[in-house]
This record gives structure tokens, sequence and C-alpha cells, in this order.
């Protein structure tokens, strides 16, 4: 006989999303998964404030052609 207890806490499945019209995954308990990625050494390399050649950094042109605004804080 075959157990057809379904529980969407301890089992991957899908769902609706009304709002969207799509359906959508959903995994409980991914974040409980053990880690396979690969481990690495923050960056020591220090980088300048300002860069002339960036187009996110303050006073310098966009690609658009607009110009960043002169701000000193985000």
């Amino acid at each position: 006989m075959l157990n057809t207890d379904f529980d969407p806490t301890e089992h991957p499945h899908r769902r609706y999303n009304p709002l969207t019209g799509q359906w959508i995954l959903v995994s409980p308990h991914r974040a409980k998964r053990p880690w396979s990625g690969q481990d690495e050494a923050p960056s020591t390399a220090t980088l300048p404030s300002y860069d002339a050649g960036c187009f996110l950094c303050a006073g310098n042109t966009r690609v658009s052609g607009d110009k960043n605004p002169d701000y000193t804080g985000t």
C-alpha cells in the first residue's frame, strides 16, 4: 500500500502564484543542505576611492551622457 501523506513542509513541490500566473518551485530545507562549493579568502587588494574611468564614480559621465552627481556618501 502506498503512503499518500504529503507534507509540503518536508517535500519539494510547485505552487501557483495567482499574481504572476506562474508556477514556482518550493524547496523546503534547502538551506540545510551541505555546502559543496569552494571557499576563497577575501581579496586584500586596496581599491582607489576614485577612478576616472569608472561610470559609477561621482562626477564622471555615464554611457548615456548623464553626469553623476558629486555625492560624498551612500
